[in-house]
């Protein structure tokens, strides 16, 4: 995996006169699949991401640490056909390596950065777009973003975010996606993604605020997970393990036993 460089501040959160240091135990896993040939999925996790040709990750990865300003995870959903989609995602995750270093000088809150950093994504991937001469070329975003006691949930398309807090499981995220009629199966295509070149579009991405909280589960993932699992399906086996890293490989595991037809990447993390 391809590695960036410093982290961010300590977060220290005052609670009734008392500083309250949150930890994180997160875990990261990436399958290619019984169906697809390549991998159109990438991530930043733990300031790393996956090199453009790649067959997902043979071992879990995992790191534990103080929660720290700054601290983002995220996954990118490639797509496009031939190798179009491997590099509009490996594009945004090499370039959130170097984006959130230089993003972490600018004094501004937490809503304009994330603002900040999908439009760069963005125009990074609309460059690698031009340079394919190709406009099948694009890719979906799902982060998390700690600061100040509070996670930042920011996406595009429809990779996904949730939460699990005392036995409820809840969608951060908003699926960016054409509404289809009630019944239809065939999958909806996106309205938005990395991508998107500004003259054409100006993408907005969701983004949303919520505290967080000793015990908190966060899972982000692309929809190789959701388009074979349930919500029910996903929560329940993230309540019957107490390891993020146990949870990442039941996760896939079951995707790919409820036909695995595309590529599959999860990070779980836990709150301490």
């Amino acid at each position: 995996m391809a590695g960036t460089g410093s982290r961010p501040s300590h977060l220290t959160i005052y609670n009734g006169g008392d500083a309250m240091r949150f930890f994180i135990d997160a875990a990261c896993g990436c399958s290619i699949g019984k169906v697809r040939i390549n991998n159109e999925d990438n991530f930043f996790f733990d300031g790393k991401c996956l090199e453009l040709d790649n067959q997902g990750l043979r071992n879990t990865a995992c790191f534990s640490d103080i929660i720290k300003n700054g601290l983002c995870l995220a996954i990118f959903d490639g797509m496009g056909g031939e190798n179009f989609g491997e590099v509009a995602s490996f594009t945004a995750a090499r370039h959130m390596q170097t984006v959130t270093r230089s993003l972490s000088d600018y004094f501004v809150s937490e809503r304009r950065y994330l603002l900040k950093l999908t439009a760069q994504l963005n125009d990074a991937v609309v460059v690698a777009k031009k340079e394919l001469c190709t406009d099948r070329c694009g890719s979906t975003m799902v982060a998390l973003y700690f600061s100040s006691g509070y996670v930042y949930t920011c996406n595009i398309g429809d990779s996904r975010a949730y939460r699990l807090r005392d036995g409820e499981f809840l969608q951060l995220s908003v699926d960016h996606v054409e509404k289809r009629p009630e019944g239809e199966r065939k999958k909806a295509p996106l309205t938005q993604h990395l991508g998107i070149d500004p003259e054409d579009m100006q993408i907005e991405p969701y983004i949303a605020k919520r505290r967080v909280s000793k015990g908190d589960v966060y899972l982000l993932c692309s929809d190789g997970l959701t388009d074979m699992l349930s919500n029910f399906e996903i929560s329940d086996i993230m309540l019957t393990c107490e390891e993020p890293a146990d949870c990442v490989q039941k996760l896939i595991q079951s995707a790919l036993e409820h036909g695995g037809r595309d590529n599959i990447t999860v990070i779980v993390c836990r709150v301490n």
